[in-house]
């Protein structure tokens, strides 16, 4: 096994420069985050008898496992080696994930046209988990029907619902602007990205930026991807999920406030676009403080929780059949 994760590293790194993105410009930062098995061993003897054209890789220890703080650290290590280059980005992935073959390149070219990028992650399906397969393709249907009623130009179709620092990447000055990973136990990279949006950062869900992560069911990081998979694995009974109508109806607020963001906004009826939205607050006033229409959308729209949810089965032909409905709605616009 020792063999394999020495050669891994290697294959890893040549597969990312092998396909035009110069080995110069690429530099690769592990961080062992608490670990106590022999991986440290193994990255170090790997990179005193290997040299990476691209830089630095570094080796960094931490005393007790936290996700934000770990991946915060790796960031601010890999900046430390930039050499002052404002244009630099920052991709982010795990020790229990597999990038393809054009991860690097992938990313690089997304990131010309936005400030962050959330890759897409699949499983490795070493774990029979059916219900979590059908949960996913539902939810990516349901992210499909979110993008055709609430269009944004930087994020076409297709798209993906995921966000996950697997498969995270972005700009140095966007990851400078958002004061970095918060140290967070979990859901750091939910974190980042939601304040990316609130900030008005333009966030692309990249479906050709793809790696492959694993379906263990046990994890180190409480509230992760493998918990998440354990419950499904024990749950009895079909997953319910929340009534895809009212999904629906939270992506045509949405919707509706980023039309209103690029009206004029002086000949605009705020008081009625407030009621339609169940805003508290001043959307005019909102709106003139708001950078971009994401960041306005982002601020004006309250979150409606419901209480009405769904078997995933049933859910999953009511969302067909809004998703013809919408279809025909939007032909006869």
């Amino acid at each position: 096994r020792d063999c394999l994760l020495s050669r891994g590293l290697g294959d890893v790194y040549k597969r990312q420069t092998q396909d035009g993105t110069s080995d110069k410009n690429v530099s690769l930062h592990l961080l062992f985050d608490g670990c106590t098995d022999r991986g440290v061993v193994i990255a170090e003897a790997f990179f005193a008898e290997h040299t990476l054209a691209g830089g630095l890789s570094v080796i960094h220890r931490s005393v007790r496992p936290n996700a934000g703080r770990a991946r915060g650290a790796s960031a601010e290590l890999a900046i430390s080696h930039l050499d002052g280059c404002s244009e630099a980005i920052l991709l982010t992935t795990d020790a229990d994930t597999v990038p393809a073959s054009d991860w690097v390149a992938r990313s690089v070219d997304a990131l010309r046209f936005v400030d962050v990028i959330a890759g897409y992650t699949s499983r490795d399906r070493t774990t029979d988990l059916l219900s979590r397969d059908a949960l996913e393709t539902y939810l990516e249907d349901l992210h499909g029907l979110r993008r055709r009623i609430d269009r944004i130009p930087y994020d076409p179709a297709p798209s993906h619902p995921w966000v996950g620092g697997a498969n995270l990447g972005m700009r140095l000055t966007a990851y400078r602007a958002l004061g970095g990973f918060r140290q967070l136990e979990t859901s750091e990279d939910n974190d980042l990205v939601d304040r990316a949006r609130h900030a008005g950062l333009r966030v692309r869900h990249a479906r050709e930026v793809r790696v492959t992560t694993s379906s263990r069911t046990t994890g180190r990081a409480r509230g992760g991807l493998a918990d998440a998979l354990k419950h499904m694995q024990d749950e009895v009974g079909e997953p319910r999920v929340e009534h895809p109508c009212d999904a629906a109806q939270q992506y045509a607020r949405h919707a509706m406030a980023r039309r209103a963001y690029h009206l004029t906004k002086s000949n605009f009826d705020w008081r009625a676009l407030e009621s339609a939205l169940g805003a508290e607050d001043d959307l005019w006033s909102l709106a003139c403080k708001s950078v971009n229409a994401e960041a306005f959308v982002m601020k004006a729209v309250p979150h409606h929780p419901t209480k009405r949810d769904l078997p995933l089965s049933v859910a999953h032909r009511v969302l067909a059949t809004l998703k013809a409905e919408q279809f025909i709605d939007h032909a006869n616009a």
